[in-house]
């Protein structure tokens, strides 16, 4: 399994194990508040039937009889208009009511001595009556309920995880063999048609040594075969490569060679390129910076931008190549006054077969992957690419490699 089907595979896990946990997430909260506001409902309930005119009259007739009899309620207590307590029944009423004078009937909730209470207060005559239930047994079921059914979703979402990865994994596999199946065709097809090509090729040599026994119309015609037949061998190299590097068959093969020798070498012989279509390439390079990696390929990756600055530049236009050495990284900048690059395909531009003028492209022998290649190449040697373009003015690709 690839690269992008080990990430697709591990983002479908984590979007089913969070969905999953949100909702049971979700579950626990309306849950909890139903059964908590059930259970505190039926208190309420309770304690305002205690606080009602007919309650009181009875609790008072209990209060005022003897002691041996146990009153039916867990808390109560009557206060006149001066604050002294006249009657109380319950362990810490005198603290749940102290300072408390309510101008109409209320319900609260309160706490005392590391117990829960819900109070009923309500004025009568020139005093207060108030009445109270412990609810602690009712609180202390709730944060247990709680407490379970926060293991739960954990538990489930742990449960969901092991699941989701193994129905992630089943879900990308055809998508995994369909692109399997596309990378070993492009595999095989590229490797069957470097042949012919290659034959094609050396005949077109064959026959331009021998271009005097032809026409002008042949030679014209056979100049132009020659081009396409080196176009078609430059398009199926880099599938190769794409290929192989797809299926992890390509090995950069890492060496220390000199950066600054390989970028003057590649600018030196783009200059006759850039001459022919009256551009000035210039460039502006620290001296003898040492770099470790696959030099074939870097210096493919060097060609890549160079030939980009070429083909997307603007008549008597400029190509610009700095190279620096900083913070342990390397810094290639290729710089051109072309045509720039809009901000909305800044994004796309590395796709594979992407191409922003499609006329343009193809008139200038573009197949929309030289860019892909070269964002491969940057991240083989664990590095990135920066883009910074304004439209009609030019690009610079930035390229930073971790030395």
């Amino acid at each position: 399994m690839n690269t992008v089907a080990k990430k697709t595979k591990q983002r479908l896990m984590w979007l089913f194990a969070i969905l999953t946990m949100i909702f049971l997430l979700l579950f626990v909260v309306i849950a909890y508040v139903t059964v908590s506001r059930s259970v505190l409902s039926d208190q309420k309930e309770k304690v305002t039937e205690m606080i009602s005119d007919e309650s009181i009259v009875h609790l008072l007739h209990e209060s005022n009889e003897s002691r041996d009899r146990e009153m039916k309620v867990n808390l109560f207590a009557v206060v006149d208009s001066n604050g002294n307590v006249l009657k109380e029944e319950g362990d810490h009423i005198d603290q749940l009511i102290e300072g408390w004078t309510p101008e109409s009937q209320v319900i609260v909730e309160k706490d005392e001595a590391g117990r829960d209470y819900l109070m009923a207060a309500k004025p009568v005559g020139d005093g207060y009556v108030f009445t109270g239930l412990d609810i602690t047994q009712q609180k202390e079921v709730l944060k247990r309920l709680f407490v379970v059914l926060l293991l739960l979703t954990i538990l489930f979402t742990f449960a969901a995880m092991i699941l989701s990865f193994f129905m992630a994994g089943r879900a990308i596999l055809p998508i995994v063999k369909s692109a399997e199946r596309q990378r070993e065709f492009v595999n095989d097809a590229s490797h069957e048609l470097r042949t012919p090509l290659s034959i094609l090729s050396a005949g077109f040599q064959v026959v331009e040594e021998e271009d005097h026994l032809l026409s002008d119309f042949s030679k014209q015609t056979m100049h132009d075969m020659s081009g396409e037949v080196k176009r078609m061998t430059g398009l199926v190299n880099d599938l190769l490569l794409l290929a192989r590097s797809d299926s992890g068959k390509l090995v950069l093969e890492k060496e220390e060679f000199n950066l600054t020798d390989l970028i003057s070498k590649s600018v030196r012989s783009f200059s006759k390129v850039a001459e022919e279509h009256h551009l000035s390439i210039t460039g502006d390079l620290q001296e003898n910076v040492r770099f470790i990696g696959d030099k074939q390929r870097i210096q493919q990756l060097i060609y890549l931008f160079l030939d980009n600055a070429v083909k997307y530049n603007c008549e008597k236009g400029s190509i610009e190549v700095k190279l620096s050495e900083a913070e342990k990284k390397v810094r290639m900048s290729f710089i051109d006054s072309g045509v720039g690059i809009a901000e909305e395909h800044k994004r796309k531009i590395f796709d594979r077969f992407y191409r922003i003028d499609k006329a343009r492209s193809r008139t200038m022998g573009s197949n929309g992957i030289g860019l892909s290649i070269a964002d491969y190449i940057v991240k083989a040697h664990k590095g990135y690419i920066e883009v910074d373009s304004t439209l009609g003015k030019g690009t610079r690709f930035t390229v930073v490699l971790p030395i």
